[in-house]
């Protein structure tokens, strides 16, 4: 059965990151009960039954404050923000989903507070509790975003895809900044006819140019793990497996967290890029794509 232990976490690492944010802050909790068969999800991958809330709110964000108090200011702009450092306050947990197992109004204050730094998150569900906080543009939500029939198939307990686009521009009302996140984009037959749709109700959703200045994008290719295909094959999801598990085209990788995984294989992934983001280029040219791969 799924656990929640509360603990105080003796890690207090903020560690660099680059692509989603300039920095991950230490965990505030780590753990998701999602459910997702996705395993580009580290957090699944390696920690799939138990969430573990970490009480000491107070010691990460002067840990959090202490960092920022460190870097040079004003910030030179780069592609996670043109202002503020930004730092993924979720890597390990969905936010969307356990709101309501923390004192996140707690954590978006003291971002949407801060002089230098931003907070910014990516989740599969859509939770309007969110829009009673007023974050003024200082907490970045990342919606992410697959076709629905894959999402059916990976992350079948997830808020429906037409729902988190659809929040968007309710999101943005309320003070968010708001970004997309493709992830995890799997090849496979049909897959760029169903990319296509996926971006024309994008499209046809965001329509204020104001919105559109403000939605901006990342693209994840899936990876995959061993143990993680043992344990679905193992629980009946054949079908979201064989999407995910393709050793005919992935090939070996060590993992930033120092596992084993499978990705596809470069000179495939080079391709799928360029013709994925054809048709994104296409379809919605003023999402603008902050990083690919």
């Amino acid at each position: 059965m799924p656990q929640l232990k509360r603990q105080r976490t003796k890690t207090l690492t903020v560690k660099d990151n680059g692509r989603s944010a300039d920095y991950v802050t230490p965990n505030f909790i780590y753990g998701c009960l999602g459910g997702c068969r996705d395993s580009y999800c580290y957090v699944m991958r390696y920690n799939h039954d138990k969430v573990f809330i970490n009480e000491n709110t107070e010691q990460i964000l002067d840990r959090i404050a202490a960092h920022a108090g460190k870097l040079d200011w004003p910030k030179r702009p780069n592609q996670t923000d043109a202002t503020y450092y930004t730092y993924d306050i979720g890597c390990s947990t969905d936010i969307g989903l356990h709101y309501k197992h923390y004192d996140w109004e707690r954590v978006f204050t003291f971002f949407r507070d801060h002089p230098m730094a931003k907070a910014t998150f990516a989740t599969k569900y859509v939770n309007d509790k969110l829009l009673d906080f007023d974050p003024r543009g200082k907490v970045r939500i990342r919606f992410s975003l697959m076709p629905q029939r894959m999402s059916d198939l990976v992350e079948p307990k997830t808020s429906q895809i037409a729902d988190r686009i659809a929040a968007i521009p309710r999101f943005i009302a309320a003070g968010y900044d708001v970004h997309v996140n493709f992830s995890p984009i799997i090849f496979c037959e049909g897959w760029l006819e169903d990319y296509r749709e996926l971006f024309e109700e994008l499209a046809t959703t965001v329509t204020d140019p104001a919105h559109r200045d403000i939605v901006q994008a990342e693209g994840i290719m899936v990876t995959h793990n061993p143990w993680q295909h043992e344990r679905n094959l193992a629980a009946g999801m054949t079908e979201s497996e064989a999407l995910l598990w393709r050793p005919d085209i992935q090939e070996h990788k060590r993992s930033g967290y120092g596992s084993s995984a499978v990705r596809y294989r470069h000179d495939l992934k080079a391709q799928i890029c360029r013709e994925w983001l054809a048709v994104h280029d296409e379809v919605v040219p003023w999402n603008r794509m902050r990083y690919l791969f």
